[in-house]
């Protein structure tokens, strides 16, 4: 059997201090000496994790400096118009411009009526006991629905059971 020995790593030499702490190796920012490429008027004293092979390395902070901020864009403002305008047939805006799948058509202004769009109705939100109560009873339907199932022999009637079950076990899953 051979003898294995333990090589000691090798590093890369470099100009900027570096240390190891608890096996990893910690080298200083190379903004800690002035006169670099990416100084900026203020001597950095960060130390940063690297592996083995770096030469040199450059903090966070550092090249947060260096580089410009993110483009924040101006957000669009909000139409006048109601969602989905563009695609209906013929949509009467308030000032009585006529739109014909959301293209202006300037020889039809102001001879129709105006486009009133109603408001979905908002819907009940259950409350956790009659959330339960809907749950259990869906529940009992479709054990019916099931046993009734298994016991049918008519083709006819079995495809009727098959889609009543359907619909139960989706408005089962939409409670869920």
């Amino acid at each position: 059997m051979k003898k294995v020995e333990k090589v000691k790593p090798q590093y890369a030499t470099t100009k900027f201090s570096t240390r190891m702490v608890e096996g990893r190796r910690f080298m200083i920012c190379q903004n800690s000496e002035p006169g670099g490429k990416y100084y900026r008027d203020h001597i950095c004293n960060t130390w940063t994790v690297v592996g083995n092979d770096a030469n040199a390395v450059i903090c966070w902070k550092c090249v947060a400096a260096v580089c410009e901020g993110p483009v924040v864009r101006a957000s669009i403002p909000k139409s006048d118009k109601p969602k989905g305008w563009k695609f209906m047939k013929e949509y009467v805006a308030t000032d009585g411009t006529v739109y014909h799948k959301g293209e202006e058509q300037t020889s039809l202004k102001g001879t129709l009526p105006v486009t009133v769009i109603e408001p979905k109705p908002e819907k009940k939100k259950l409350s956790k006991q009659e959330k339960s109560d809907a749950f259990n009873a869906l529940g009992k339907d479709i054990e019916k629905l099931k046993v009734q199932l298994f016991h049918e022999t008519r083709k006819g009637k079995k495809a009727e059971l098959m889609r009543s079950l359907s619909k139960a076990n989706k408005q089962l899953k939409k409670l869920m």
